[in-house]
């Protein structure tokens, strides 16, 4: 299945080639309707759709959605966001609590190409090694959780069409693996991404140094599960905020990851 970060990429760089002149803020309003799954089955062609700018104050809103037509002539939607572009970048953000210690290579966080932690490996997640990229679970409990994070040394060499300066699809998804993490670790079951409110950027992260990926689940309902997350760069400089990232969370999802 396409990543949710890569479709979100996708859409933000339809955005931007049309409006050259603004800068990338991030989305609003992301929903996955029918995830694109590249099975054999998959259309021969899929079309970014994108409604005209509303304009705010030096800030365009971009409706976007992707989609492809079936065998029976019927548009099939696939994801859709809110794309924001700006004429100027937001302002730097310092996040005020105290954190611990990150070094790279050093302590909290191993060493880019070091066995990559037992989430990888028990069916929690599911990600090649290029997307391995949570290095230690500092805190865990029915609040949230705080990750030490590290890009892997592979994911510049493999980014392809998303270059790391411009969309980090890396970085990016560890934000909805770290939900994944969450739900696994205290509800014991699978889940999947389906719904982000707002992410909005501060700062490109880095592709070498280490940072911080800090989840506050604000609500929680039968299967459905939101929450609000920061990356927080190791000199505790925001990053990017996220609000709402919601998951859908089943026993089969469990399941399904052990394949």
């Amino acid at each position: 299945m396409l990543p949710t970060v890569c479709a979100i990429a996708l859409m933000a760089d339809a955005a931007e080639s049309l409006y050259p002149a603004y800068n990338y803020r991030g989305v609003e309003n992301y929903k996955l309707f029918k995830g694109l799954v590249f099975d054999g089955s998959e259309a021969a062609e899929y079309v970014i759709d994108l409604t005209e700018p509303v304009e705010t104050t030096g800030l365009l809103s971009i409706g976007v959605k992707i989609f492809s037509i079936n065998s029976q002539g019927k548009t099939v939607f696939h994801y859709g966001a809110d794309v924001l572009l700006a004429k100027q970048k937001l302002p730097f953000l310092r996040y005020e609590h105290e954190l611990p210690a990150l070094r790279r290579g050093g302590y909290l966080t191993k060493k880019p190409g070091a066995n990559p932690p037992e989430i990888y490996q028990d069916g929690t997640l599911f990600h090649g090694e290029c997307l391995q990229g949570i290095r230690d679970i500092i805190r865990c409990d029915q609040d949230g959780l705080l990750l030490a994070c590290q890009l892997s040394e592979s994911a510049q060499a493999k980014q392809g069409e998303f270059p790391l300066g411009k969309h980090n699809i890396f970085a990016d998804d560890l934000v909805y693996q770290a939900m994944l993490v969450w739900v696994r670790q205290i509800l014991g079951l699978g889940s999947l991404p389906s719904s982000t409110l707002s992410w909005l950027v501060y700062q490109p992260v880095s592709p070498i140094e280490p940072f911080y990926l800090k989840l506050d689940v604000t609500e929680q309902k039968a299967n459905t599960i939101c929450a609000d997350i920061s990356l927080i760069s190791h000199d505790s400089q925001v990053l990017a905020v996220v609000k709402s990232a919601t998951v859908t969370a089943s026993e089969n999802l469990k399941e399904l990851f052990k394949c």
